[in-house]
């Protein structure tokens, strides 16, 4: 059986809700349901397997960009043209706390591991990390050596990574306070990291996916042919390893085999570009967003 058979191209459900463009779709932890969120001001929670929406979030005053879920399930944040990272209660639909800070538009937010802390990635060119357990709306810490608006971030244990509009990649130890960069020459869309750990992917507006080892900072690998130049589209990894997705402008999903960077399968997900991808931690399964309003849940 060929690689891509194993893949999910074959569409399962279709999330409708969102009025206008969605900008991130995202599974929770175990896979089991999905955030989206959008130009509309919401956050919609859904069981993507039945297609079902559970609750819709509304608290935002301009688009939502990103949203990220704690580990328990119990209370997600997002981010978007507001400046501000909001953080809520899942089950109540409560917004808990806003923080305040950035001077500009949020692009991207994540938890860390424990769900204590919350980094957010600016337009105003910073990392900005909160401590969700103190009652201060003040960050806790301030990265601010990009040269330009920060799209993506990353957590590991103990390091925070930053993917910037300057061309860099940017991995700051927390332990150590060590700041290393990685210069792509090329504005960073998206990051991702590899499910073992060792590599970056990072999604750059000259329509090329660059593969980093973490350790040494070597370009390992390059993934072409989808359309990224103008647009925030998302990139990741299978659950395994062993593919690389990204989504296009001209609404086609990609999947490269991660070795040899070929084209495994490609197939057309929406009829507008493709916002965000997000594979599920366990199974075969896929969650793609897009400008056209819908979010797609895809198998094999």
């Amino acid at each position: 059986m060929s690689a891509a058979a194993e893949l999910p191209t074959k569409e399962a459900h279709i999330l409708k809700g969102h009025e206008g463009a969605v900008l991130a779709a995202r599974f929770n932890g175990d896979g089991n349901y999905a955030l989206t969120c959008g130009k509309d001001r919401t956050i919609r929670l859904w069981n993507p397997h039945r297609g079902i929406l559970i609750k819709t979030y509304k608290s935002h005053g301009r688009e939502v960009r990103d949203v990220h879920v704690t580990s328990d399930n119990a209370k997600f944040c997002s981010c978007g043209g507001d400046r501000q990272v909001y953080y809520w209660d899942v089950s109540t639909g409560r917004v808990i706390r806003k923080f305040r800070g950035h001077d500009g538009e949020v692009n991207a937010v994540k938890f860390n591991d424990s769900s204590s802390v919350v980094v957010s990635a600016g337009f105003d060119r910073s990392l900005r990390v909160w401590d969700c357990r103190s009652h201060s709306v003040e960050p806790v810490q301030i990265i601010d050596t990009f040269l330009d608006t920060v799209m993506s971030v990353v957590l590991t244990k103990t390091e925070i990574i930053g993917g910037s509009v300057d061309g860099t990649v940017r991995t700051f130890d927390m332990r150590i306070g060590r700041e290393i960069s990685d210069n792509l020459g090329q504005p960073v869309n998206c990051i991702s990291i590899s499910n073992d750990g060792n590599c970056v992917l990072a999604g750059c507006l000259d329509s090329t996916l660059r593969l980093l080892d973490r350790t040494t900072g070597e370009l390992l690998q390059v993934y072409k042919g989808h359309i990224s130049k103008s647009f925030k589209t998302d990139c990741c990894l299978t659950n395994s390893d062993a593919h690389v997705i990204g989504g296009s402008e001209d609404g086609l999903v990609f999947f490269w085999d991660l070795v040899d960077a070929k084209v495994v399968s490609k197939f057309r997900a929406h009829d507008l570009v493709v916002t965000s991808v997000s594979y599920h931690p366990k199974e075969d399964c896929m969650l793609t967003s897009s400008v056209d309003g819908t979010v797609r849940v895809w198998k094999k």
